[in-house]
């Protein structure tokens, strides 16, 4: 079965963010679903926040034109979660919720998605996960495949107390939505985002949303590839030829070396996974200790998307395990077979110890996701070991306040052999290296091979954000 052409369908994704008087509480969810109908003067039901905190609203509509013979297309929102300035993630919602973005279109109305309660200031960053999406036409209901569940967008939320905000994202199915040669749907989305402040925002019985007015603050285009690469200007082309090879899309005659792959099969059975942190870091003068709280380890497959390897924090000293030569151990569990593409940590505080004390270091961004290739068997050991590089990645502002934007080289093996050494930590040796990659951050949080801070650069903290000052003989994009 083919379909001729695929005409544009449009979902909003509307965040509404509702703020109290006060502020107590960083990133609060709530998990109560809105119902209640309106009240007699008007007002939106539900959407007063309770003293000290926030309220943000999340809805789904679509204003799309006729598909032909398609007659639903239907997605699964997992998760939805917003970026702070200060580099962590929050979680508005974990409550999977499906939509059928053809019925919205009928209705012409936008569906409520979730609520949750958060503080004032400027979020930079949204991130969804969406699980699933199938296609229904003609021929019955078919499960389009996905490159990958997450898609995240660099855009600016402004939280005002007590002001509303609104995100809204158009998915463009017409551009989306494609078909490989068997006649197999593949929903890469391609989605327009417009930020808001100053909004009116009302919600009644049914769950409807409405959103009116309000100020601009962000307005752009991003797609996904068919590696499951998120951007300005990417998308799958609209002539592109499609095939599904072991669970991966991919274009004929384009070639894709293992780097390019964003996901694996999973098979049946654990394997066994080992995450190590060490740093081989030359002296760093009069600092004496560089502590980094690691809260979180995941690995990503197309099969899978985001699989947690753990979520215990734990506190490293840098300095002290490039002193004593050790690898200290993260995480020791099991996890799905499979071929993973992407590691992610999540680091939520870096702490620097010199002379003069104790001092809060700044990270760009707590979120480090690095592509490589992480191969996990049956009844075998898989190892991650993330070796920071303390000394290209800790910088200082003009006002003597610590930067570290981390440089980390990130080596994988499978079939490896892990031993506990006597004097503390960890030994990985054997087995096949599967990745050898560094990757570095860069003042705004972007992660990747060749991204750092230059040596050679003044900065400064300017409203919770890193900045490069441009300087004689350094020519520097802020």
């Amino acid at each position: 079965m083919k379909v001729k052409s695929v005409s544009s369908v449009l979902l909003f994704l509307g965040i509404v963010l509702l703020l109290g008087c006060q502020v107590e509480q960083q990133g609060t969810v709530q998990e109560r679903v809105i119902r209640e109908a309106p009240s007699a003067d008007g007002d939106a039901p539900g959407t007063t926040p309770p003293d000290g905190q926030g309220k943000v609203i999340f809805a789904v509509t679509d204003a799309a034109a006729d598909l032909g013979a398609v007659t639903s297309v239907q997605i699964t929102v997992d998760e939805v979660q917003v970026h702070t300035a200060t580099g962590n993630w929050i979680t508005a919602s974990s409550e999977p919720k499906k939509f059928d973005l053809l019925r919205l279109k009928e209705d012409a109305k936008f569906a409520f998605l979730a609520g949750a309660d958060l503080d004032p200031g400027k979020y930079n960053q949204i991130r969804l996960e969406v699980s699933d999406a199938v296609v229904v036409d003609s021929e019955g209901s078919h499960e389009a495949k996905l490159p990958s569940g997450e898609l995240k967008f660099n855009g600016v939320i402004n939280v005002e107390e007590g002001k509303t905000s609104t995100a809204t994202f158009d998915f463009i199915v017409g551009e989306s939505l494609h078909l490989t040669g068997k006649g197999t749907y593949i929903f890469a989305p391609v989605i327009k985002l417009e930020t808001k402040e100053f909004t009116e925002v009302e919600i009644t019985a049914d769950e409807t949303v409405s959103i009116k007015g309000g100020r601009l603050n962000s307005r752009l285009e991003v797609g996904m590839d068919e590696t499951g690469k998120v951007g300005p200007g990417v998308k799958i082309p609209a002539k592109a030829e499609l095939n599904i090879e072991s669970g991966l899309v991919r274009i004929k005659g384009k070639f894709y070396s293992e780097t390019d792959v964003q996901g694996g099969s999973a098979i049946d059975g654990k394997g066994r996974i080992v995450v190590g942190i060490t740093d081989k870091a030359a002296s760093m003068g009069s600092v004496t200790s560089i502590k980094v709280t690691v809260d979180s380890v995941q690995a990503h497959s197309a099969a899978k998307g985001w699989v947690t390897v753990s979520s215990q924090p734990k506190t490293f000293d840098l300095l002290k395990l490039d002193a004593e030569g050790k690898t200290e151990l993260f995480a020791d569990t099991s996890i799905d077979t499979g071929t993973y593409q992407q590691l992610r940590l999540a680091i939520s505080k870096a702490v620097v110890v010199d002379a003069e004390g104790e001092h809060d270091a700044k990270l760009p961004s707590g979120d480090i996701r690095i592509v490589g290739n992480l191969k996990v068997d049956e009844e075998s050991t898989s190892t991650a070991l993330f070796d920071f590089k303390a000394d290209g990645s800790l910088h200082m502002a003009g006002n003597g306040k610590f930067i570290l934007a981390p440089i980390i080289k990130l080596e994988t093996r499978e079939d490896a052999e892990v031993a506990t050494k006597q004097s503390g930590g960890i030994a990985i040796t054997g087995g096949s290296v599967k990745t050898l990659v560094e990757v570095g951050m860069d003042e705004e949080g972007n992660v990747g091979e060749g991204i750092k801070i230059p040596a050679n650069v003044d900065l400064e903290i300017e409203g919770g954000k890193v900045k490069i000052k441009a300087r004689a003989g350094v020519s520097v994009g802020v």
